[in-house]
């Protein structure tokens, strides 16, 4: 009796073997110890639940966001065509500055400068500035200079210089590119020191401090030492120190400054 239960309840395993045995794949994974284990409702319940199919996201996936890089071929390197640094986003600034700092001044030394009327006759750009001024470019679309150092770091007032808004035209009057560069707190200046640290970031301020006051009071012992030389010879000599005339333009500014 009991061997007849047996083959009879594997004919029942045969059988219930051939039924799960479809074509669907979720169903032949699941193991033949929980179909034996298993029967009735709770092996619809699991083959239910197994045979659920797993939502899968739609499209490609999302791509993190990237600063944007600015290529130096795409930026326009004729001054005169130039968006303002302003212009560009806020964090993308200093991307700006450097892509142009690698590229550097746009001087075309090749060019024709093509020749105006300034003053009395003729006149045009003079490709020796570029020696003398390497902060200066030229700009071939409105045929006028521009200052580099000022384009990238110059403040909101320095910007209404003809050397950074419009361009400067005035090829007889030299003495102007002086006059922009002007003196310790000009500017131009301030924007310079501020491509210069831009430049080295790192640099030790301290030490830069210590050497310029070193500096300063090695020449400043030069002087002094030189002018109590020149005072005791003129007491000495007895001659007067001043003169009616001490201007620059004068031939013989007396005793003191002429020694």
């Amino acid at each position: 009796m009991k061997r007849s239960s047996d083959i009879a309840s594997l004919f029942q395993k045969y059988s219930s073997k051939k039924k799960v045995s479809s074509p669907s794949p979720v169903a032949a994974t699941i193991p033949e110890e929980q179909f034996e284990e298993q029967g009735g409702p709770d092996q619809d319940r699991v083959i239910a639940e197994n045979a659920t199919p797993i939502p899968m996201p739609s499209g490609p996936p999302p791509v993190a966001e990237k600063e944007p890089v600015y290529d130096i071929s795409r930026l326009p390197l004729d001054p005169g065509e130039r968006q303002s640094i302003a212009s560009y986003p806020c964090n993308d600034q200093d991307a700006v500055r450097r892509s142009y700092i690698l590229k550097g001044p746009f001087q075309p030394y090749a060019h024709e400068f093509e020749s105006r009327k300034n003053g009395d006759r003729d006149r045009q750009f003079n490709p020796i500035w570029f020696y003398k001024y390497p902060w200066i470019e030229y700009s071939i679309k409105k045929k006028a200079a521009f200052c580099f150092v000022c384009y990238l770091f110059a403040k909101e007032k320095a910007k209404k210089s003809a050397f950074v808004e419009g361009g400067w035209r005035n090829w007889n009057r030299i003495d102007t590119l002086d006059l922009h560069v002007g003196g310790v707190t000009s500017a131009h200046n301030a924007a310079q020191e501020r491509y210069n640290l831009f430049m080295t970031p790192h640099g030790a301020i301290d030490d830069k401090i210590v050497k310029v006051d070193n500096e300063e009071r090695r020449l400043y012992m030069i002087r002094l030492t030189y002018s109590l030389r020149c005072l005791r010879f003129l007491l000495q000599q007895g001659l007067a120190f001043r003169g009616h005339d001490e201007s620059e333009e004068s031939s013989n500014r007396e005793n003191f400054i002429e020694l």
